[in-house]
């Protein structure tokens, strides 16, 4: 079974990270929610061990994050973000480093994320598309797009979903993918399920459903730059 492990990410809360396991099966696609259950508040090497153990004990073929990889690069076709984030209409904005986000409230979880990937990368040797081959990948996802990608309505911030929204999102979603859920998820682990189905047909060698959004990632003075983000494409 090709299996992945995708996480729609947070760094104050455990309870505000989504994790579902993804199952491709003949007819459908099997989601299992994961909880994390660790010590608040998040470190991203803590976490990171997390869901390397996660994975390896899923025997996954690779790791999606709802989180950006690493750093702009110098003189690219965008000022003030990744290529891979003007592509899919990102509203955080990843530059350069140390400290070029905007809005800038959202320095904190770019440093965070970038170095969950830093640790998957560096640590257990996850290897990003597009940086060479590896056993195993973890790539950037972004779920809005992928909502976009498969024709549905985005489902709305975590703050602003009715109960009866989220509802109508998972029936959506039902309707458009074969989906098999084990249990009703919340908004995170819906957002870590759309997010995760490119990934999984990535990982099922189905590359003509994957749309690579961005520029290949490359080091640059100690840190990943650029990179995709890895949605479904217009044939899924």
């Amino acid at each position: 079974m090709i299996r992945i492990l995708s996480v729609d990410l947070a760094y104050k809360r455990h309870a505000d990270i989504g994790v579902a396991l993804l199952e491709a099966r003949a007819d459908r696609i099997v989601a299992r929610i994961i909880d994390a259950g660790l010590p608040d508040p998040p470190h991203s090497q803590t976490l990171a061990d997390w869901v390397h153990a996660r994975a390896a004990q899923h025997d996954v073929a690779g790791i999606a994050i709802d989180g950006p990889l690493g750093w702009k690069a110098p003189d690219t076709g965008a000022e003030h973000c990744r290529m891979s984030e003007k592509a899919v209409r990102a509203p955080g904005k990843t530059g350069l480093p140390p400290d070029g986000v905007k809005p800038r409230t959202y320095l904190a979880f770019t440093e965070f994320s970038i170095a969950l990937f830093a640790r998957l990368t560096g640590h257990y040797g996850y290897a990003l598309p597009g940086a060479g081959p590896g056993e195993r990948f973890v790539t950037e996802t972004f779920p809005t797009a992928a909502w976009r990608r498969l024709g549905l309505t985005p489902v709305p911030g975590k703050g602003r979903t009715t109960p009866a929204e989220l509802e109508a999102a998972v029936a959506r979603l039902g309707a458009r993918v074969p989906l098999e859920l084990d249990r009703t998820p919340g908004h995170d682990q819906l957002q870590a399920v759309v997010g995760g189905l490119a990934p999984l047909a990535w990982a099922a060698g189905q590359r003509d459903r994957v749309t690579l959004a961005g520029l290949p990632p490359h080091r640059l003075d100690g840190s990943w730059r650029e990179g995709y983000i890895m949605v479904p494409s217009d044939r899924f």
